[in-house]
């Protein structure tokens, strides 16, 4: 039934952005259907229909909330009014590359001569890499706002969209006046946070050579600015690019320390539950989070809560739950690419992972022993591929054909470089020379990664790009993976 209820909920968003029918339809077809739910009480599937029903019009209603339409105050009314003045704050942890720095700024106040009048809105600046800014800084921008730039063509990326889901209208590139003003805003603990974070970043950068300081801060907290151009490359050529985020793989590595460390305290299991949720959520908004990390982070919540009270539910219903909690909270979510690939990949090990498992279980050399671990990984990738590969086919037009190899002999090293570079800073937080001692340790299981994903992406023929193709393929995929994937279900018995 949650499975239902969850798919239900998310079509009623996704129909909502696709029609935009008027609150007053949507509110007509929630009361209508509640009162079917009432009804029906002794039909069953009229009842089930009309909840599901029910629940997709509250998502519908919940889409349609999330982000209301400009009003008149609004700093989207600005655009193409030429330069404004505008007062602000940094709203969210400034995106950085080697060109320059994404910062979103939420408005406060545009200044009309010397007076200033109350606005509000979200802006995306695009400003010079320094000096560097930071969460919660007040700003006083000066500068001509403009619409981002729709799709090229349609089934194309629409920035526009992709920008309005986060609730910005306006971006302006390069301002003409940029100036840092007193006082802070935002959340404290949130600030805090992700100042320790950069501090954190700067140890590991004090700590190791590149790219490989590059690598270990992406790996362990989330931050893929610093990445060099050509090393990220590598990774995506070679169909790794997964291992630079924070994934639910990153939780379930966190989830199983904290067990260990649970039991060895002799924690009661209240105690241990506890301990659990709090470092598993310090740590996603520690990393950044995003949309596909606090998916993992509900998922992995739900899982520690079901252990503890001795109620752990199948893995698609934590799939479910945490998709369903997580588009409640924003259900614009929903169009977050990382979040797509993040949940594709988990529903696809969850149909695929076994299936594929048992197909290689037929074959002599992945029976053996020494194998194991090899075999593992290569059930891992290949099994994830199976959802994720249309997407990203979709999306990037790139087709790593060395995928399976380097998954093979890159991820499962994953593990030992989070566990050798939380080593590391930890010593460094304690004292620098100290986690500059135990650095080599860390380097070797990331180096391993930069040089794997280097060598690997060399041969010219290591991935291919395929042009543009229209939306309704990468639906009809689904739709044949879907059917096919039901047809096998019946057939085991």
């Amino acid at each position: 039934m949650l499975i239902r209820l969850v798919i239900a909920w998310l079509l009623g968003i996704v129909i909502a952005d696709i029609l935009t029918p008027s609150l007053v339809l949507m509110w007509s077809i929630a009361g209508g259907a509640l009162l079917g739910v009432g009804l029906f009480r002794r039909q069953p599937n009229l009842r089930l229909m009309a909840l599901l029903a029910l629940v997709g019009s509250l998502g519908g209603l919940r889409y349609q909330t999330a982000i209301p339409p400009p009003g008149a105050d609004h700093v989207a009314m600005l655009i193409g009014r030429g330069e404004q003045t505008m007062i602000g704050w940094v709203a969210a942890d400034p995106r950085r590359s080697d060109d320059g720095q994404r910062l979103v700024l939420q408005i406060e106040a545009v200044r009309v001569g010397d007076q200033a009048r109350r606005a509000q809105g979200l802006v995306q600046l695009t400003v010079a890499p320094y000096p560097a800014y930071r969460y919660g800084q007040r700003l006083l921008v000066t500068g001509a706002l403009q619409q981002p730039r729709p799709a090229e063509r349609p089934g194309s990326f629409d920035y526009r969209a992709y920008l309005a889901h986060r609730g910005i209208f306006a971006i302006l590139n390069q301002p003409a006046k940029l100036t840092v003003l007193e006082g802070d805003a935002g959340l404290p603990p949130l600030r805090m946070l992700l100042q320790f974070r950069e501090h954190c970043r700067q140890l590991m950068i004090r700590m190791l050579p590149e790219p490989q300081a590059a690598i270990g801060v992406g790996i362990l907290l989330g931050i893929q600015s610093s990445i060099p151009d050509e090393t990220y490359t590598t990774f995506s050529v070679t169909g790794t690019s997964h291992i630079l985020v924070v994934s639910g793989w990153n939780f379930t590595i966190v989830a199983t320390l904290l067990a260990g460390v649970a039991t060895r305290l002799r924690l009661g299991r209240g105690s241990a539950l506890g301990l659990a949720l709090s470092v598993m959520w310090i740590y996603a908004f520690f990393t950044g989070a995003s949309a596909a990390v606090l998916r993992a982070a509900v998922m992995a919540s739900l899982a520690a809560i079901g252990r503890a009270a001795d109620r752990e539910r199948e893995p698609w219903h934590l799939l479910a739950g945490g998709c369903g909690l997580l588009t409640i909270a924003d259900p614009h979510a929903l169009w977050d690419v990382g979040f797509q690939l993040s949940a594709l990949a988990t529903a696809s090990l969850f149909a695929f992972a076994r299936p594929i498992e048992q197909r290689l279980a037929r074959h002599r050399p992945f029976r053996w022993a020494v194998f194991a671990p090899l075999s593992e990984a290569f059930t891992a990738t290949m099994a994830a591929q199976v959802l994720t590969l249309p997407l990203i086919l979709y999306q990037f037009g790139n087709l790593s054909l060395v995928a399976p190899l380097a998954n093979i002999l890159l991820v499962p090293i994953v593990p030992y470089a989070m566990a050798a570079c939380t080593l590391a800073l930890l010593a460094g937080l304690i004292w620098l020379p100290l986690g500059q001692f135990l650095g080599p340790i860390a380097w070797l299981p990331v180096a391993w990664l930069t040089e794997g994903a280097r060598i690997l992406a060399m041969p010219a023929w290591a991935a291919t790009q395929i042009p543009p193709f229209p939306l309704w393929i990468v639906l009809g995929s689904y739709g044949i993976i879907l059917i096919g994937w039901m047809r096998r279900r019946r057939s085991v018995p």
